[in-house]
């Protein structure tokens, strides 16, 4: 793994190109980073490498552990019926905020990336796009704090199970479809309509990811780490 990454480009350029082997399930869950190795490896310093693992970590990707190599996050189950209940109790109220002040500009804004869902075909560009729907259609509210905590719960531990459903190519039809009906309530001005479809949706992507993973663990995922 011969990296182009150069030192000018810091820990956030390294971080990226982890997290996404991450997600993409390149590097597994319950696998050491040994920080010398691993530096070599992508011919880069270990100091931008180890601020990059601390982001990672931070995120909930990377279990830093003392005196010892990290290691890739086991998934837990109850981290992400965590972030979906932190989810289905502030979406739908930010949402109710966000519709009667979309305008045709924003509307149209949302339809743009809804379009591109039908198109695309990389697991990994429709996890970016899921986040970029549900934040374009947020957008307008005016619960800025409470939409930046949503946007956090769209990173880390979050994406890496949204990856592994959306890889089932049912789901991305799936996916298109609670979201067209979700915009399309908000398109009518329909505050309860939009609430209502939204509320289902996200109840419905926790039992899908939680029934994700608590299938990988059955087939030979490492189980969850109850100390996490």
């Amino acid at each position: 793994m011969k990296s182009i990454i150069n030192y000018g480009d810091g820990p956030k350029a390294i971080y990226e190109i982890l997290k996404r082997q991450i997600i993409a399930g390149e590097l597994k869950p319950g696998e050491e980073l040994k920080i010398m190795p691993l530096a070599k490896e992508m011919d880069i310093s270990i100091v931008p490498l180890r601020e990059a693992v601390r982001m990672l970590a931070a995120e909930k990707l990377v279990e830093l552990r003392p005196r010892r190599s990290p290691i890739i996050a086991r998934l837990d189950v109850r981290d992400l019926v965590e972030m979906n209940q932190i989810r289905g109790a502030l979406e739908p109220i930010i949402l109710a905020d966000a519709v009667e002040r979309h305008t045709p500009k924003t509307l149209a804004a949302c339809e743009k990336v809804l379009k591109r869902t039908l198109k695309v075909k990389d697991p990994w560009e429709m996890v970016e796009l899921n986040k970029d729907f549900h934040l374009t259609l947020l957008g307008p509210t005016r619960m800025q704090r409470s939409l930046d905590i949503i946007s956090d719960q769209y990173d880390g531990i979050a994406r890496l199970t949204q990856f592994r459903v959306i890889t089932h190519e049912d789901q991305l039809g799936k996916l298109h479809e609670e979201h067209a009906r979700i915009l399309e309530a908000a398109k009518r001005g329909d505050v309860d309509g939009a609430v209502a479809e939204m509320t289902r949706h996200i109840d419905q992507a926790t039992n899908r990811a939680a029934n994700e993973l608590t299938e990988a663990e059955s087939i030979g995922d490492p189980p969850a780490n109850d100390a996490m």
